[in-house]
């Protein structure tokens, strides 16, 4: 079994297996007797739990020497489901953070097309839609803003139609207490060398600044991607537009073409897709990959795009295995990154088939392996 290292090699599924079960273990190990002391007692970062239900531990942490780390488990947490949207968040180092500096912990959902159903009069069909996404376990819906001349739709969603749109499309989400994930530029080499595209960026960004759920303006989405213009392609201009929005409002610049994030670490949050090419297990365990470029950065890391769950599978386009996604959950949880579950129907923001459903359930079920009032620290072993 060979365990994924610094040099970014692959890891087995028997390395995600391991990593799982270790989690498992730490938490059940509360409740069952001291843990075993190691011969060399290692630096601990000891995290006391949150005071009330559903509240996220400090953001910085002591640091103590210890031989065993002493941690009380968390009180459970009572039936009433905590509310989700409590104010504006802001970015805060490697997390994004309530107003009052707790811990929020991200899990997001594909909804393309949310903002054009508002758009379009299909209100009946978002608030569908983002009930499905809270009831499931979601707090954060990620919409286009745009999609002229769409790729998988027949829809010429403007830019004027979705910016007009877009506080409707808010305000809906907070009612459903669902944040909200803004991708801005979508299709823009539709829109001709006069379309002032970093307009589009300013104007969304203050529309996200009079709401109180506004998650992230994303400035573009997949940045080198064809269906982009040709500006779109240069992180420098990226950045000048993102400097358009409201200062406090989480920033990314967009997904670049590799996985490192680099390209695009001037602003606070970096959005990553994930290449879906390789076999399932391997793919899965890129997580950690996200892990050490939020290290490396600074930043707070989602993995955006991911391989999106449908009815059935189709070999580095869709996957319809459960437990692929409980994993993707799982390992988000464990590395502390952010993570968005991608499906077919998502698209289009509809109410997921029964298969999807099993395979967003089971990515919920992974982010929850662990309490959220803990806050894990990864070291690699080598």
């Amino acid at each position: 079994m060979r365990a994924l290292g610094r040099d970014g090699g692959p890891a087995t599924l028997g390395w995600v297996v391991l990593t799982i079960a270790a989690a498992v273990w730490t938490l059940t190990s509360f409740g069952c007797g001291p843990a075993p002391v190691p011969a060399t007692p290692p630096v601990t970062r000891p995290v006391p739990p949150a005071v009330t239900p559903g509240a996220t531990a400090p953001l910085h942490e002591p640091v103590t020497k210890a031989a065993v780390p002493h941690v009380t488990p968390p009180a459970s947490e009572s039936k009433a489901r905590v509310k989700q949207v409590r104010g504006q968040l802001r970015p805060s180092g490697r997390w994004l953070a309530y107003p009052d500096g707790s811990r929020f912990r991200w899990r997001g959902v594909t909804g393309f097309m949310l903002n054009e159903q508002v758009s379009s009069g299909r209100e009946a069909d978002a608030v569908a839609f983002l009930a499905w996404a809270n009831r499931t376990g979601f707090n954060v819906v990620r919409v286009l803003v745009m999609l002229p001349k769409g790729w998988f739709t027949d829809k010429d969603f403007t830019p004027e139609e979705g910016l007009a749109a877009l506080p409707r499309t808010l305000m809906l989400a907070r009612d459903a207490d669902m944040y909200v994930e803004v991708t801005v530029l979508a299709n823009t080499a539709s829109l001709g060398a006069k379309a002032d595209l970093g307009s589009y960026v300013e104007r969304a960004g203050q529309i996200c600044a009079a709401a109180t759920n506004c998650a992230l303006v994303e400035v573009a989405n997949e940045i080198f991607h064809r269906t982009q213009r040709a500006d779109v392609h240069d992180p420098g201009i990226l950045a000048r537009w993102a400097a358009r929005v409201p200062p406090g409002i989480p920033t990314a610049l967009g997904a670049p073409a590799d996985e490192s994030g680099t390209l695009v670490d001037s602003a606070p949050v970096i959005t990553i897709h994930l290449d879906r090419s390789r076999d399932r297990w391997t793919r899965v365990s890129r997580v950690r990959a996200l892990e050490e470029t939020s290290a490396n950065t600074h930043r707070f890391v989602i993995d955006n795009e991911p391989m999106g769950a449908d009815e059935t599978e189709r070999p580095k386009e869709r996957d319809n295995l459960p437990e692929a996604f409980f994993a993707q959950g799982a390992l988000s949880r464990v590395f502390e990154v952010g993570s968005n579950f991608h499906f077919e129907d998502g698209l289009r923001a509809n109410v997921p088939r029964p298969v999807q459903q099993q395979c967003a359930d089971a990515f919920i079920a992974g982010t929850r392996i662990v309490d959220d009032s803990y806050m894990l620290t990864f070291q690699d072993a080598g």
